[in-house]
């Protein structure tokens, strides 16, 4: 659903143009409108549209000067110029301040759709440029055997892609199915390894419902990055007692009630000596690290599911929950209950704001056929 602002002091033209648009398209959502230029910019501000309809005569700020402020603070923001003919000299200043289109009145409904839909275009290839990124930022810091650098840098992507296609869980299987196709690539050049995912199937219905959580789809492809790291690290032959190394082992392994003896061993170095690079290396002792990784498995875990806070402190192997619940305060500031409450609370409001656009929208196609 692409988010359209409307800049125009003819109450009319406001109404005509959010007739055509709910005509003629599902996938437009009109979330405000203002008759001045001034009040244009604070409620472009707050609300953050994707596109701009903006008319050029209006009160207070001509809309030349809002479409200045608007490409300055976010060129990426597509505005459609409103123009008559006899203000169509001011077409050489606009296209200076890389307006997108023009649009003269009177308004056709095919040209504003043409328009809107060139708009959703370029949008769509700036936000695939954008998921490219992210997904490289995944990849590389797989190839540079950086575990947990891969999973923050997986949240991320996923949280850009859940924020950017909503409901339209098929659009964003297919950009999962894409990034698996990627890292299979690196991971047969890196190690020899062909992933086997079921994340890569196009029909598996019961896939792409698992696409309904962004938190799921990120364990279950954790689980294929802990397959490739396996690969590249658990071979004793090419294993390196670097701290990154080091690291990566540490994080793959949170879950678990290791230690530093443990550690050690894996890195074929006592734990004395583990104890004193790891605090150099780090800024921070062995115990400590360990603590902050559970802890954000655990923050992640509360925001995101209904697993019980004592199934979660014993997933993270604290045996009493009160101790769990002592450590998560003394990181975070609030119990486990607390964190939840606060985090499912925002989460519940956006996902209400999400629906309630979406009901709407539907409401107003129903009236339609009615």
């Amino acid at each position: 659903m692409y988010k359209l602002f409307i800049v125009e002091d003819e109450h009319l033209e406001i109404e005509a143009i959010k007739l055509i648009i709910n005509q003629h398209s599902d996938n437009i959502e009109v979330i405000g409108e203002a008759y001045s230029g001034l009040v244009a910019i604070e409620e472009i501000r707050r609300l953050n549209p994707d596109i701009i309809l903006l008319d050029i005569n209006i009160p207070e700020i001509n809309g030349i000067d809002v479409l200045k402020m608007i490409k300055k603070e976010d060129h990426e923001k597509k505005v459609i110029l409103i123009t008559a003919f006899n203000e169509f000299d001011f077409a050489h200043q606009a296209i200076k301040a890389r307006v997108d289109d023009f649009l003269l009145k009177p308004i056709r409904p095919q040209q504003l759709m043409d328009s809107i839909n060139q708009s959703i275009a370029s949008l769509k290839n700036n936000a695939k440029e954008r998921f490219d990124e992210k997904m490289n930022e995944v990849i590389f810091a797989v190839i540079q055997k950086k575990y947990s650098d891969a999973r923050n840098a997986l949240i991320n992507y996923l949280d850009m892609i859940y924020d950017y296609y909503t409901y339209d869980i098929i659009s964003v299987q297919v950009e999962i199915r894409h990034f698996m196709e990627e890292l299979n690539i690196v991971t047969k050049d890196m190690c020899g390894y062909e992933l086997t995912s079921p994340l890569c199937s196009n029909n598996n219905m019961q896939v792409i419902n698992g696409f309904k959580n962004r938190y799921d789809l990120k364990i279950e492809i954790m689980k294929t990055i802990d397959k490739v790291f396996d690969k590249m690290l658990d071979n004793k032959e090419t294993r390196k007692n670097n701290i990154e190394d080091i690291l990566n082992y540490i994080d793959r392994n949170c879950y678990k009630d290791i230690s530093l003896d443990q550690v050690g061993e894996y890195a074929n170095m006592s734990s004395y000596y583990l104890s004193k690079i790891f605090k150099k290396e780090t800024g921070v002792n062995f115990v400590t690290y360990l603590t902050e990784r559970k802890i954000e498995i655990a923050k992640d875990m509360l925001a995101n599911t209904d697993v019980p806070i004592i199934n979660i402190a014993l997933d993270l192997s604290y045996h009493e929950p009160n101790y769990f619940s002592k450590v998560f305060k003394k990181s975070t500031g609030m119990t486990p209950t607390e964190y939840r409450k606060e985090r499912r609370g925002e989460l519940l409001e956006e996902n209400n704001m999400g629906n309630l656009a979406k009901d709407e929208k539907y409401s107003e196609k129903q009236r339609e056929v009615s």
